[in-house]
C-alpha cells in the first residue's frame, strides 16, 4: 500500500535525523521533569512500576502503528486509517480526540512554563510566559516545515543531553558519593522511607494517568510521516528506536532520581525534583541551568504539539470532516488556518492558568490522559483489522508486527486496565469525565454536520464482507 495522493500538498522535506529526534522531542517535556513531583508524592518509589508498565504499553502501540505507517505514510495517520477501516464516524472521532489530547497537553505545558519561571521570579504572573511561548511557537509552525524540523532537532538534542547529564550526576552520587560528602548512597533510598510501595498499589494506580500522559505524544511520529522526505527508509528505523530510547530515559532517570535522594524530601510544591536534587547537593548554578533546560523542553513539546494537532486538523478538513478553509496552506506549504485554530484553542490554557495557577497543571494533565488512551486503543484495533486485510490480500508487509495477534490483543487488555485505574482514582477521575464530555461533543457534531453525507457510504470492512 503506497502513500495516498491525499494530503500531498504538504512539503515532504523532513529528513531522517529530523524524524528520529522529533518523536523524542515531542514526548520529553515537563511531564517528566515537572510532573514527576506530583507523581512521586502520590506513589513514592512505586512510580517506577507505573513507568515500566506504561513503557510496555507504548512499545506495543508504537510497533503496531509502525506497521501501518510504513505501508501508508500520510499526515492523517491513524485518523485516516480509522476512517478507512472503521468508517467516517470513527475516523472523525479519533482525529478529534487526538487533537483534544494535544490541546490539553500544550495547555499543561504552558502552565508549567509559568511555574518554572517563578523559580527565578516567584511573584511573576504564571500566565504571561505561557502566552508569550504560545505566540512564539505558533510563528515557528508557520515557517517551512524543514525549519521547524531543524529547531526541534536542536531542542531534542538539548533535552537528551539534559537527561544524560542528570543520569551521570545521579549515578556518581549513588556509586561513588561524589556531591554527597563522599558517602556512597547506593539503592537504599528506594525502600528506606516507608518501603518501595509506601502507599501500596493504590499509589501506583493513582499515578497511571500522569505516567501515561508523560509517554503520550510519541505517536506524533506517524503524523510526521506525511512530511517525511524518505518515509520508507526513515520510519522503520524511527519506530524501532524511539520507544526504547524514551523508556530508557524515563525509567532510567526516575530510578536514579529516587535512588540518589529520599523521595519524601523531593516534594516541594511547584518545583521539579530534578532541580531540587541539585539544590540539595549544594550546586545552585547547575539547578539554574537545569531549570532553563526544562523550560526549553516545555517549549519544544509545545512546538511539537502545535505541529501534530494542526496536521490532524488539516487532515480532517481534507477528508471533509472539518470546515474547508482549514485545508488552506501558505507559501511555505503549511496549513496556516489549522495552525491558527489550534493555537487559539490552546490559548484557553493561559486563561485557566490566570484563574488557578497552582492547580492547573494536574487538572489539564489528567484531562489529556483519557484522549491518549482512547487513541492508543483505536490504533491497536486498527492494526488487527489492517493486518487481517493484508494477509487476506497476500500483501508482504515491509515492517510486520511480531507475535501477531498476541501483542496487540495484550496491549488492548493493558490499556483497558489503565483506563480502569484512572477511573478508580478520585484524583484522576476528572480525565474520564472531561474526555467523555469531549467525545459527546464530537458525536453530536458528527451527527448534525457529517452523518447525512456518510450514511450511504460503506466502510472497508463492509466492502470486504
Amino acid at each position: 500500500m503506497k502513500a495516498d495522493n491525499n494530503h500531498s500538498k504538504l512539503d515532504r522535506s523532513l529528513k531522517d535525523r529530523h524524524i528520529q529526534f522529533l518523536a523524542l522531542g515531542g514526548v520529553i517535556g515537563v511531564g517528566l521533569f515537572y510532573g514527576a513531583s506530583e507523581a512521586v508524592r502520590l506513589a513514592g518509589p512505586g512510580i517506577i512500576v507505573a513507568y515500566i508498565i506504561a513503557g510496555i504499553i507504548v512499545a506495543i502501540v508504537m510497533r503496531s502503528l509502525g506497521e501501518m505507517t510504513v505501508e501508508k505514510p500520510i499526515a492523517g495517520s491513524f485518523s485516516s486509517y480509522a476512517h478507512e477501516f472503521l468508517g467516517p464516524r470513527m475516523g472523525f472521532i479519533t482525529g478529534g480526540m487526538w487533537w483534544f489530547f494535544w490541546v490539553a497537553t500544550v495547555m499543561s505545558e504552558l502552565a508549567a512554563i509559568g511555574k518554572l519561571i517563578q523559580f527565578w521570579y516567584p511573584n511573576f504572573p504564571a500566565w504571561i510566559p505561557g502566552l508569550v511561548a504560545l505566540a512564539l511557537f505558533t510563528l515557528c509552525n508557520l515557517m517551512v516545515v524543514k525549519v521547524f524540523g531543524e529547531i526541534e532537532f536542536i531542542f531534542a538534542i538539548l533535552k537528551v543531553m539534559t537527561i544524560i547529564g542528570f543520569m551521570i550526576f545521579g549515578a556518581l552520587m549513588i556509586l561513588t558519593g561524589v556531591f554527597n560528602d563522599g558517602k556512597v548512597v547506593g539503592l537504599t533510598n528506594l525502600w528506606a522511607h516507608g518501603g518501595f510501595l509506601p502507599f501500596g498499589w493504590v499509589g501506583v494506580i493513582s499515578v497511571i494517568s500522569l505516567v501515561i500522559q508523560g509517554y503520550s505524544g510519541i505517536e506524533t511520529l506517524a503524523v510526521e510521516a506525511g512530511e517525511s522526505e524518505e518515509p520508507s527508509k526513515s520510519l522503520p528505523k524511527a519506530f524501532r528506536t524511539v520507544t526504547f530510547r524514551i523508556s530508557f530515559f524515563y525509567i532510567g532517570s526516575i530510578l536514579i532520581m529516587l535512588a540518589a535522594y529520599p523521595w519524601n524530601e523531593l516534594l516541594n510544591a511547584g518545583e521539579s525534583p530534578y532541580i531540587l536534587i541539585f539544590m540539595k547537593a549544594g550546586i545552585p548554578l547547575v539547578a539554574t541551568v537545569m531549570n532553563l533546560l526544562i523550560i526549553f523542553s516545555a517549549l519544544s513539546s509545545c512546538n511539537t504539539g502545535v505541529y501534530g494537532a494542526s496536521r490532524i486538523l488539516y487532515s480532517m478538513a481534507e477528508d471533509k470532516n472539518m470546515p474547508a478553509p482549514l485545508t488552506k496552506i501558505n507559501k511555505n506549504k503549511i496549513p496556516y488556518l489549522a495552525t491558527y485554530a489550534t493555537a487559539a484553542a490552546m490559548s484557553i490554557g493561559t486563561i485557566i492558568t490566570y484563574l488557578s495557577p497552582d492547580y492547573v497543571y494536574i487538572w489539564i494533565t489528567s484531562a489529556s490522559a483519557f484522549a491518549s488512551l482512547f487513541t492508543w486503543i483505536v490504533i491497536l484495533v486498527l492494526e488487527l483489522l489492517f493486518r487481517s486485510k493484508m494477509e487476506k490480500s497476500g500483501v508482504k508487509l515491509q515492517y510486520p508486527m511480531p507475535l501477531w495477534p498476541v501483542l496487540p490483543i495484550l496491549g488492548i487488555i493493558m490499556l483497558v486496565g489503565a483506563l480502569a485505574a484512572i477511573v478508580y482514582s478520585p484524583l484522576t477521575r476528572v480525565s474520564v469525565f472531561s474526555g467523555i464530555g469531549w467525545l459527546v461533543i464530537l458525536l453530536v457534531y458528527y451527527q448534525l454536520k457529517l452523518a447525512p453525507r456518510y450514511n450511504n457510504e460503506p466502510t472497508e470492512m463492509q466492502k470486504g464482507a
